[in-house]
Protein backbone atom coordinates (compact mmCIF):
# COMPACT_ATOMS: atom_id res chain seq x y z
CA UNK A 1 0.00 0.00 0.00
CA UNK A 2 1.19 3.59 -0.94
CA UNK A 3 1.53 6.02 1.87
CA UNK A 4 -1.28 8.87 2.07
CA UNK A 5 1.17 11.56 3.19
CA UNK A 6 2.73 12.33 -0.29
CA UNK A 7 -0.62 14.12 -1.10
CA UNK A 8 -1.41 15.65 2.06
CA UNK A 9 -1.47 19.35 1.02
CA UNK A 10 -3.71 18.78 -1.93
CA UNK A 11 -5.42 15.15 -1.68
CA UNK A 12 -8.39 15.88 -4.37
CA UNK A 13 -5.25 16.32 -7.28
CA UNK A 14 -2.48 14.60 -8.56
CA UNK A 15 0.85 15.66 -9.03
CA UNK A 16 0.81 15.73 -12.71
CA UNK A 17 -2.78 18.14 -13.38
CA UNK A 18 -2.18 21.41 -14.39
CA UNK A 19 -3.86 23.94 -11.99
CA UNK A 20 -4.99 25.96 -14.52
CA UNK A 21 -5.93 24.84 -17.79
CA UNK A 22 -6.93 26.26 -21.60
CA UNK A 23 -10.30 25.86 -20.54
CA UNK A 24 -9.88 27.79 -17.18
CA UNK A 25 -7.94 30.78 -19.20
CA UNK A 26 -10.88 30.92 -21.89
CA UNK A 27 -13.46 30.93 -19.04
CA UNK A 28 -11.69 33.74 -16.74
CA UNK A 29 -11.30 35.32 -20.12
CA UNK A 30 -15.28 35.36 -20.81
CA UNK A 31 -16.30 36.06 -17.26
CA UNK A 32 -14.25 39.26 -17.28
CA UNK A 33 -15.81 40.09 -20.88
CA UNK A 34 -19.07 39.71 -19.34
CA UNK A 35 -18.43 41.45 -16.31
CA UNK A 36 -17.23 44.42 -18.36
CA UNK A 37 -19.92 44.55 -20.52
CA UNK A 38 -22.77 44.07 -18.11
CA UNK A 39 -21.08 46.64 -15.44
CA UNK A 40 -20.92 49.29 -18.63
CA UNK A 41 -24.41 48.50 -19.42
CA UNK A 42 -25.88 48.46 -15.73
CA UNK A 43 -24.00 51.73 -14.89
CA UNK A 44 -25.79 53.71 -16.38
CA UNK A 45 -28.72 55.81 -14.27
CA UNK A 46 -32.74 54.54 -16.00
CA UNK A 47 -34.49 57.48 -14.96
CA UNK A 48 -36.12 57.55 -18.46
CA UNK A 49 -36.36 54.58 -20.79
CA UNK A 50 -37.35 55.22 -24.48
CA UNK A 51 -37.88 52.79 -26.78
CA UNK A 52 -37.84 53.62 -30.63
CA UNK A 53 -38.99 50.51 -33.32
CA UNK A 54 -38.79 50.81 -36.55
CA UNK A 55 -39.36 47.98 -39.18
CA UNK A 56 -35.44 47.64 -39.64
CA UNK A 57 -33.99 48.07 -36.06
CA UNK A 58 -34.87 48.45 -32.76
CA UNK A 59 -33.05 50.78 -30.01
CA UNK A 60 -33.17 51.61 -26.42
CA UNK A 61 -32.35 55.06 -25.55
CA UNK A 62 -31.05 56.08 -22.01
CA UNK A 63 -31.85 59.79 -21.00
CA UNK A 64 -31.90 62.08 -18.52
CA UNK A 65 -34.73 64.16 -17.72
CA UNK A 66 -32.68 67.71 -18.63
CA UNK A 67 -32.30 68.18 -22.15
CA UNK A 68 -28.71 69.13 -22.07
CA UNK A 69 -28.07 65.12 -21.45
CA UNK A 70 -30.07 63.56 -23.98
CA UNK A 71 -27.13 61.61 -25.61
CA UNK A 72 -28.05 58.49 -26.42
CA UNK A 73 -26.01 55.57 -24.65
CA UNK A 74 -23.60 54.61 -24.32
CA UNK A 75 -22.00 58.11 -25.90
CA UNK A 76 -23.38 59.68 -22.45
CA UNK A 77 -20.92 59.01 -19.61
CA UNK A 78 -17.36 57.69 -21.28
CA UNK A 79 -15.22 59.39 -22.74
CA UNK A 80 -15.63 63.00 -24.35
CA UNK A 81 -19.05 62.89 -23.35
CA UNK A 82 -18.46 62.80 -19.35
CA UNK A 83 -20.80 64.35 -17.58
CA UNK A 84 -19.27 64.14 -14.40
CA UNK A 85 -19.79 67.11 -11.87
CA UNK A 86 -16.70 67.48 -8.56
CA UNK A 87 -17.26 70.19 -6.27
CA UNK A 88 -13.89 71.21 -4.15
CA UNK A 89 -14.40 72.61 -0.78
CA UNK A 90 -12.14 76.19 -0.16
CA UNK A 91 -9.99 75.84 2.96
CA UNK A 92 -11.92 79.23 4.56
CA UNK A 93 -15.56 77.11 3.65
CA UNK A 94 -15.16 75.14 6.59
CA UNK A 95 -14.10 75.61 10.09
CA UNK A 96 -11.02 73.61 10.63
CA UNK A 97 -9.83 73.01 6.90
CA UNK A 98 -7.06 75.01 6.88
CA UNK A 99 -4.94 73.19 9.82
CA UNK A 100 -5.61 70.09 8.03
CA UNK A 101 -3.98 71.94 5.11
CA UNK A 102 -0.82 74.16 6.66
CA UNK A 103 -1.26 72.74 10.63
CA UNK A 104 -1.86 74.36 13.68
CA UNK A 105 0.04 77.65 13.13
CA UNK A 106 -0.29 77.98 9.17
CA UNK A 107 3.69 77.37 8.58
CA UNK A 108 3.21 74.63 6.72
CA UNK A 109 2.82 75.31 2.93
CA UNK A 110 1.55 73.65 -0.06
CA UNK A 111 4.88 73.85 -2.22
CA UNK A 112 6.90 72.30 1.25
CA UNK A 113 4.55 69.58 0.79
CA UNK A 114 4.69 69.09 -2.50
CA UNK A 115 8.18 67.90 -2.33
CA UNK A 116 7.86 64.78 -0.09
CA UNK A 117 6.09 61.43 -0.73
CA UNK A 118 2.97 62.97 0.06
CA UNK A 119 2.68 65.49 -2.74
CA UNK A 120 -0.18 63.33 -4.51
CA UNK A 121 -2.38 65.43 -2.10
CA UNK A 122 -0.93 68.54 -2.92
CA UNK A 123 -1.23 67.79 -6.50
CA UNK A 124 -4.65 65.77 -6.80
CA UNK A 125 -6.14 69.18 -5.43
CA UNK A 126 -4.39 71.54 -7.56
CA UNK A 127 -5.77 69.23 -10.68
CA UNK A 128 -9.50 69.63 -9.54
CA UNK A 129 -9.14 72.97 -9.13
CA UNK A 130 -8.26 73.51 -12.45
CA UNK A 131 -10.50 70.42 -13.79
CA UNK A 132 -13.53 71.19 -16.71
CA UNK A 133 -15.36 68.88 -14.52
CA UNK A 134 -15.38 71.50 -11.61
CA UNK A 135 -18.14 73.12 -9.90
CA UNK A 136 -19.21 75.50 -7.49
CA UNK A 137 -22.03 75.04 -6.79
CA UNK A 138 -23.13 71.91 -4.26
CA UNK A 139 -26.21 70.87 -5.60
CA UNK A 140 -25.07 70.03 -8.80
CA UNK A 141 -21.89 67.95 -7.50
CA UNK A 142 -21.54 64.23 -8.12
CA UNK A 143 -18.44 64.55 -6.05
CA UNK A 144 -17.32 65.93 -3.43
CA UNK A 145 -13.14 66.73 -2.90
CA UNK A 146 -12.01 67.41 0.81
CA UNK A 147 -8.59 68.94 0.31
CA UNK A 148 -6.36 68.01 3.29
CA UNK A 149 -2.63 67.48 3.50
CA UNK A 150 -2.56 65.61 6.95
CA UNK A 151 0.14 63.31 5.93
CA UNK A 152 2.76 65.96 5.22
CA UNK A 153 1.61 68.07 8.05
CA UNK A 154 1.95 65.38 10.63
CA UNK A 155 5.40 64.51 9.59
CA UNK A 156 6.17 68.03 9.36
CA UNK A 157 5.04 68.17 13.25
CA UNK A 158 2.33 70.64 12.25
CA UNK A 159 -0.47 68.54 13.72
CA UNK A 160 -0.65 65.06 16.20
CA UNK A 161 -2.40 61.97 15.34
CA UNK A 162 -4.80 62.85 17.95
CA UNK A 163 -5.32 66.43 16.69
CA UNK A 164 -5.76 65.36 13.12
CA UNK A 165 -8.86 63.15 14.29
CA UNK A 166 -10.24 65.48 15.95
CA UNK A 167 -9.92 68.00 13.16
CA UNK A 168 -11.49 65.66 11.24
CA UNK A 169 -14.51 64.73 13.16
CA UNK A 170 -14.86 68.60 13.27
CA UNK A 171 -14.57 69.09 9.69
CA UNK A 172 -17.39 66.48 8.93
CA UNK A 173 -19.91 67.92 11.12
CA UNK A 174 -20.06 70.95 9.19
CA UNK A 175 -20.57 68.74 5.97
CA UNK A 176 -24.83 68.27 5.10
CA UNK A 177 -23.92 66.79 2.04
CA UNK A 178 -21.37 64.20 3.62
CA UNK A 179 -24.72 64.07 5.97
CA UNK A 180 -26.59 63.43 2.69
CA UNK A 181 -24.98 60.60 1.30
CA UNK A 182 -23.14 59.21 4.50
CA UNK A 183 -19.77 60.53 2.61
CA UNK A 184 -20.24 57.87 0.09
CA UNK A 185 -19.98 60.59 -2.47
CA UNK A 186 -16.33 62.42 -1.00
CA UNK A 187 -13.37 62.36 -2.03
CA UNK A 188 -10.29 62.43 0.37
CA UNK A 189 -6.65 61.40 -0.18
CA UNK A 190 -4.53 59.53 2.93
CA UNK A 191 -1.11 58.38 1.59
CA UNK A 192 0.99 55.99 2.95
Amino acid sequence: MGSISSNRGRPWMSHHTPLCTRIHQIGSLLLVLTTFFLTRLLDHSFDQISISSSRTSHAIIFTQPTPSLSLPWPDRGYGSHLYLKIYVYDEDEIDGLKPLLYGRDGKITAEACLKGQWGTQVKIHKLLLKSRYRTRKKEEADLFFVPAYVKCVRMMGGLTDKEINHTYVKVISQMPYFRRSGGRDHIFVFPR
